[in-house]
């Protein structure tokens, strides 16, 4: 509703869901506490609706203006993703948008050595259903964007604006087995191009991958892995606590941290 009390519909793209919120992509000029009407189209005729509010500008590029939103009925299953409980997040080697291949049901699944271990070796695992009831083959859900290249590069702000606290803190170290694992990842830092490298093993505490760019011990970055271009990235914060050169293939080797946002 503006100013002078009519309603408006305007189209949004969201770029970066989670749990109660997201980030969308709009023409017009909005302020932060601003409440909104959001409503996204079903398959067939049907339309899901939530109230939302403002919380913030992130970003502004030529196609508009992105924002922070949290939304108000967080029970609604606005996105139809299931995100699993947060405190689920320190026990996980990886994590991917997933989607059942029978129902099509869409869920944040974080995975343990033997999921991915599936994954690395025939890009799908095998999970319960809740919706089918019954054991499904899951692979990793496709962008619904576009342009799979722009949704990362627009999507950067939305990790810094959720998890770059000043008072973020490494994962405490404690007996974590190292699983071997060759996949991609997707590194991004801001004022830099993403890159694409190479994951050489995983723990539910850190990673450690090659890479064509060289990441100074202490710079905190941003990783997704496993990383399929295209597919729905789920990017988290890390910080490089080691860095050294590989000179005979001209590439560095990297050591990083999970970082764990304030309680």
């Amino acid at each position: 509703m503006d100013g002078s009390g009519l309603v408006r519909r305007l189209l949004a793209h969201s770029l970066l869901i989670s749990r109660n919120g997201g980030v969308l992509r709009m023409q017009e000029k909005f302020f932060p506490g601003q409440e909104i009407s959001l409503k996204r189209p079903l398959e067939g005729a049907g339309i899901r609706s939530a109230r939302a509010r403002i919380v913030a500008e992130i970003d502004h590029e030529p196609e508009g203006f992105l924002y922070a939103v949290h939304i108000l009925e967080p029970r609604s299953d606005f996105w139809d993703v299931e995100f699993p409980s947060p405190h689920k997040a320190e026990e996980a080697l990886a994590r991917l948008l997933m989607e059942c291949s029978f129902c099509e049901r869409r869920e944040v699944v974080y995975l343990n050595e033997l999921e991915l271990k599936s994954f690395e070796s025939r890009k799908c695992v095998a999970r319960i259903c809740k919706v089918c009831e019954a054991p499904s083959i899951w692979v990793e859900a496709q962008s619904e964007l576009v342009s799979p290249e722009s949704q990362a590069a627009r999507g950067s702000e939305v990790g810094r604006f959720a998890a770059n606290h000043e008072d973020d803190r490494v994962l405490p170290r404690r007996n974590r087995t190292r699983v071997k694992a060759r996949v991609l990842a997707c590194i991004r830092r801001r004022g830099f191009q993403e890159e694409v490298a190479v994951c050489e093993d995983l723990s539910k505490g850190g990673i450690a991958f090659r890479s064509r760019n060289q990441y100074p011990e202490g710079t905190r970055v941003e990783i997704a892995v496993p990383f399929t271009p295209g597919s729905g990235a789920i990017f988290v914060p890390i910080r490089i606590v080691f860095s050294q050169p590989i000179p005979s293939a001209g590439l560095f080797r990297h050591g990083a941290a999970y970082l764990k946002p304030p309680e």
